[in-house]
């Protein structure tokens, strides 16, 4: 029985393992990076980060959020996107900072509230989560208006003068 678990998870870690590849490969080239800029700034030799960057041996935590300093990314939205199988999140996520920030925010709510927050129920979690995100959307579109207007709407006919 515990051999089969094992052989299950060793089945998951491959996976895990290609994702992470193509989320820390994305990142780097979406940053214009080189192999050997980003192992400088990890202060790792070039092999040994090729070895990460390519999901080789055991995943650790702190190399992940070292890696995220070096490229100035999201270490939460990086995890997340692995864990998605894709690098889109950790890419639409690199600017902003959207996961980390929401961390953030939530370990500030833990210093103010302390071990009561294990009595906060889901619903009003979600509630407020459905609130935060629709304003962030209205943001969003605010942002693609403003861009529109300001670069001109190729289906707008072009104004008389």
């Amino acid at each position: 029985m515990v051999r089969k678990a094992l052989r299950s998870s060793s089945k998951k870690a491959p996976e895990r393992d290609e994702a992470l590849s193509r989320v820390l490969k994305a990142i780097r080239n979406h940053r214009r990076m080189t192999v050997q800029q980003v192992a400088d700034l990890m202060t790792l030799n070039k092999r040994t980060y090729e070895r990460f960057e390519a999901g080789e041996g055991f995943l650790k935590v702190d190399r992940i959020f070292c890696f995220a300093r070096a490229t100035d990314s999201d270490p939460y939205a990086l995890w997340a996107s692995v864990k998605m199988g894709t690098p889109d999140f950790a890419l639409a996520c690199i600017d902003s900072k959207l996961v980390l920030l929401f961390v953030a925010h939530a370990r500030e709510l833990f210093l103010q509230e302390g071990a009561d927050l294990a009595s906060l129920q889901a619903a009003p979690i979600v509630e407020a989560l459905k609130v935060a995100f629709t304003m962030l959307s209205a943001e969003l579109n605010r942002s693609r208006k403003a861009a529109s207007r300001w670069l001109g709407d190729p289906n707008d006919p072009p104004a008389k003068g």
